[in-house]
Order: C-alpha cells, then structure tokens, then sequence
C-alpha cells in the first residue's frame, strides 16, 4: 500500500503552502493521488514528492505555470531542456536589464 499524505503533511514534505497545492490542483498542474469524494479531501503519494520539488524550484525561478506545465509533459529531454534554457534566457535578459538599471542610477 502507498503511503498517502494529507495536503497539510504534503506540504510539510515540500516546503508548497497548502493554498498553493490546492491552486496547482485547480490549474492541473499537481492533481492528488486521492480525492476523497465525501469530503473532498486532498491525498498525496510520496512518489508526488520528487515532481512537487521541480515544481517548487521552477516556480522559485518566476518560471510561469503554463511553462511548468509544459516542462512536466514535455515527452523527451530536449524539448524539456529547450523549455528550462528558453526560460534561463528569458531570466538572463531580466539581469542584464536590472545591471543597466543599477549602473545608470549609479552614473
């Protein structure tokens, strides 16, 4: 049997704020193992737990949910990597923008 975790003891495990699970479960992007039809109760696996934490690390990284959508069902390594460098890119840009900013100001 799998062990299975209430949304609060998943979001312990991954360090994701229950309103923030409850949120990515609305949008599809982290579904629970189990939902109680009569309560309506949130049951996680810890096998969701590796898939939270990219999750929680992307976002960490502004990366929008669409586009961690996209990187979960991504069906080979290279689209996937194509969508982390596209993002990396995107992160870079926003950098050299706030370096630009900062050494006007400095001037």
């Amino acid at each position: 049997m799998h062990t299975r975790l209430t949304v609060g003891g998943f979001s312990r495990v991954t360090h994701l704020s229950v309103k923030t699970l409850r949120h990515y479960h609305e949008v599809g992007l982290l579904a629970p193992a189990d939902v109680d039809r009569g309560t309506g109760y949130r049951y996680y696996s810890l096998d969701q737990v590796p898939t939270a934490q990219v999750i929680r690390r992307l976002r960490d990284l502004d990366m929008p949910v669409a586009d961690v959508k996209a990187v979960l069902a991504a069906e080979n390594v290279s689209t996937r990597n194509e969508l982390i460098s596209a993002h990396l890119a995107r992160l870079e840009d926003r950098l050299e923008q706030a370096r630009s900013a900062v050494e006007s100001l400095r001037e």
